[in-house]
């Protein structure tokens, strides 16, 4: 777990806008929580669950899954060279890349719908004894589990 102002610096790192020699600035670390929040929330929008906690300020803890942390600094970073104009390296589009990939293969949920089946598939074994018994799917039916 992580404080927000500490990725945030690591994102900035790896686009090189702040070193040990240019700290950061409070506008920079502002900007870089409202970019950290939309893009957690993005991803929260997009199913995929780390179990964070939205930022009010800077310094608050994120509360992240520690082997997302390396994902999100790579991916913030990419969200921020934009507001920068900082190059992005090859290197760093293709971390951000492979850790989002691992990110979503971990922590998004997928929802399978039912399988809807055609209503000439034959239910069961072909009983047809009895009245109005259904040898056939009704049109719409689905599979059970």
């Amino acid at each position: 777990m992580s404080t927000g102002t500490a990725i945030i610096e690591d994102a900035l790192k790896e686009i090189r806008v702040i070193s040990v020699a240019v700290p950061s600035s409070p506008e920079q670390i502002t900007d870089g929580m409202v970019k950290l929040n939309s893009m957690m929330q993005i991803w929260l929008d997009d199913d995929i669950e780390i179990g964070f906690t939205p930022l009010v300020v800077p310094g608050d803890e994120l509360n992240e899954v520690e082997s997302v942390r390396n994902g999100i600094v790579t991916n913030l970073a990419l969200s921020l060279a934009s507001t920068y104009r900082a190059e992005i390296t090859q290197s760093l589009q293709n971390e951000a890349r492979k850790s989002l990939d691992r990110i979503k293969n971990r922590y998004q949920t997928i929802c399978v719908p039912d399988k809807v089946v055609s209503s000439t598939l034959p239910l069961g074994a072909g009983n047809s004894k009895g009245q109005d018994a259904r040898t056939f799917f009704p049109k719409g039916g689905t599979l059970d589990g």
